[in-house]
């Protein structure tokens, strides 16, 4: 009988320590439990960011990823109480369709479209947010100023879209010591002359995307032009730096993911509200050494840029 109850006790002990160590182990609520990408595409960053997004998710207990790809945004798969990430431009413009109560992240989504999408929708911006595509100007400033550290003027062509950003760029500037001149185009057949005119006396052309100005035909004019007059380019992209550009900061598709997995991960259970837009907090930079050379421009290592980026962050 004493055998019986030493037994019984000794199972009464492992079973109170298994108890326990269950109620001291991590447990991890989510305001969201399922989350949906909306896709209109499959561009190699769409389909990197999808894939980061999906491991970054799904190795968290209790979040479900859904994806959900639409050509025309008239049937749009999209599970009830979830939330929206909507990659791209389409893809914004489609979820900004959906019911206000669905919460929605845009992500590789312009600041302008961003803008245009939440004023025609008149969605609520707490239940419809985004992390801009674009870099910040004094991001880009600190990056010239990490490269060139005796720069004191620089160009920029602005167009119909980018011309509201005119202040920012500006303000931007005079934190680094900065003075800008800009050239407004309005039509495509005052690309040239303006951009000729803004070589004359600059050091550096500061590409800001706007759809008129930076286009695919366009691109090979602008970096020749530069070229001949001997002006870097900095970029606004990693591939446009590998096109012919001296350099550019951005944000890769992995770092996006990574930012949107975290922010849904932070939000709070029990008072829901999606967090103001913002750029990214992640960003890399994409140096062209073989342009470099050519206009024998001596440039520090990647590495020493980067420092001094991160040190102007703060």
């Amino acid at each position: 009988m004493q055998q019986l109850l030493d037994y019984l006790f000794k199972k009464l002990i492992a079973l109170v320590g298994l108890w326990t160590c269950l109620c001291l182990m991590p447990t991890y609520v989510y305001a969201w439990s399922s989350v949906t990408i909306l896709t209109t595409n499959d561009t190699l960053a769409v389909n990197e960011f999808v894939k980061e997004m999906k491991l970054a998710l799904e190795e968290q207990n209790g979040i479900k990823v859904n994806l959900s790809k639409s050509d025309s945004g008239l049937s749009i798969n999209i599970p009830k109480d979830t939330l929206v990430v909507a990659v791209g431009t389409q893809a914004l413009t489609y979820a900004s369709n959906l019911s206000d109560s669905t919460a929605v992240i845009g992500v590789l989504v312009p600041k302008s479209s961003y803008e245009s999408i939440l004023a025609d929708s008149k969605r609520n911006p707490s239940h419809f947010s985004a992390i801009y595509l674009d870099q910040p100007f004094t991001r880009q400033f600190s990056l010239i100023k990490a490269i060139f550290p005796d720069i004191t003027s620089i160009g920029a062509l602005l167009g119909p879209v980018s011309q509201f950003q005119s202040n920012d760029l500006q303000n931007a500037a005079k934190q680094f010591n900065i003075s800008v001149s800009i050239r407004l185009v309005n039509k495509a057949d005052e690309l040239q002359n303006n951009l000729e005119s803004l070589m004359i006396g600059k050091q550096i052309l500061l590409a800001i995307p706007d759809p008129l100005i930076y286009t695919r035909e366009t691109a090979q004019t602008i970096l020749l032009t530069s070229y001949r007059h001997q002006t870097p380019v900095i970029g606004f992209s990693q591939s446009y730096t590998k096109s012919g550009a001296i350099a550019s900061v951005f944000t890769s598709p992995k770092q996006f993911a990574s930012e949107v997995s975290e922010t849904i991960k932070r939000l709070p259970k029990d008072r829901f509200s999606l967090p103001p837009v913002k750029a990214s907090n992640q960003f890399s930079i994409e140096i062209n050494r073989q342009v470099a050379r050519s206009l024998d421009i001596p440039i520090p290592s990647d590495a020493a840029i980067f420092q001094i980026m991160l040190k102007d962050e703060k």
